[in-house]
């Protein structure tokens, strides 16, 4: 396994050689557009497709790819491990402390290569093995989501096996929001506090480096409907346990013409007064990940090519960067074209 984390200087280099236009935080520089692997088939020819996008992105300027374990049967985790072991130790292009890789765990996944479908995975691997319990499980339609200590132990240890990393640089609870609609905002933050707790003992130990939340309506609900989250109240959680110095550090939501209520809405209260996502997290330290800027490749109402359509979120103050998906190399090409004409 790759050994290292991405570093302040180590990303601030890769930046600056290739000229991207970038956002720093405080632990490192990211390009202000990432790679999305969530898109597409479970089968061999996708994943040549992205293996190709993914190591294109990493010599050309683009240094944060994101994935998760359940993307293509988690294939999209996988995919992302061949091109690191490739450029890093085999080839030798990149180096660990330039990129920086995130991935989620909190859904359900299948694993088409085991020929496992969710359902599956969940009986023939969790369940029989006693990583989770059938109570552990909170169901809403066709998804499972955990927040189990015991689960995220098991799923952080098969995401650095695919990734071929010793540390994932960030690791999000992915939907929280399904969970917190089974479970109701009470029991929810105390089990919020049980993984946290746990999530500070992985960083510890250096299997990641920092924790967040990755939603889709979680954060941008309205304060009375069901599966909403208060980011203050996470924060608080977090501070109970490793207070000042704790990990919870990023947060991501969705962010396009049709979804733009992280920006727009005025749902979450800090101090006692309302901001919308993206300045609630300025008041309390996070940074800000984006996806979906093209609405998972659904057609807008308007006519707008993506090219307008990634300005005009590239204009937003607050979004450290955003994650597209891009399979096809010259889609990297035309985005990195984009945000390089970019004056902000």
């Amino acid at each position: 396994m790759i050994k290292g984390f991405a570093t302040k200087i180590g990303t601030s280099l890769y930046t600056k050689k290739h000229e991207i236009p970038n956002r720093k935080t405080p632990w490192f520089t990211t390009s202000r557009i990432a790679l999305g692997t969530h898109l597409g088939d479970m089968n061999e020819k996708d994943s040549e497709l992205y293996r190709e996008s993914i190591e294109f992105c990493l010599e050309n300027g683009i240094n944060l790819i994101d994935t998760a374990i359940n993307y293509r049967g988690m294939r999209s985790e996988r995919d992302v491990g061949f091109v690191l072991e490739k450029l890093i130790s085999k080839k030798g292009s990149i180096k660990r402390e330039e990129i920086v890789i995130s991935t989620k765990g909190g859904i359900i996944p299948g694993d088409i290569e085991a020929n496992l479908f969710p359902q599956d995975y969940l009986e023939n691997v969790l369940l029989e093995n006693n990583v989770i319990k059938k109570s552990d499980l909170n169901i809403v339609d066709h998804l499972r989501h955990v927040l189990t200590p015991s689960y995220y132990q098991f799923a952080i240890e098969q995401s650095r096996k695919h990734l071929n990393l010793e540390t994932i640089d960030i690791y999000y609870i992915h939907n929280p929001e399904i969970s917190m609609k089974v479970l109701g905002p009470e029991i929810f933050y105390r089990q919020l506090r049980n993984l946290f707790s746990f999530l500070e003992e992985e960083v510890e130990n250096q299997k990641i480096m920092f924790y967040g939340l990755a939603t889709w309506h979680g954060l941008i609900y309205e304060p009375n409907e069901s599966g909403y989250i208060s980011l203050e109240k996470v924060v608080e959680v977090a501070k109970s346990i490793a207070g000042e110095n704790n990990h919870f550090k990023f947060i991501q939501f969705p962010l396009n013409r049709q979804m733009d209520q992280g920006v727009t809405r005025k749902n979450q209260q800090v101090k006692h007064s309302y901001f919308s996502v993206i300045n609630a997290a300025r008041q309390l330290d996070l940074e800000v990940t984006t996806s979906a800027p093209f609405n998972l490749g659904k057609k807008f109402e308007e006519e707008n090519n993506p090219a307008q359509l990634l300005t005009q979120i590239m204009e937003t103050r607050g979004i450290t960067s955003t994650m597209i998906g891009m399979k096809r190399v010259q889609h990297v090409v035309q985005n990195i074209e984009v945000i390089k004409n970019l004056s902000f």
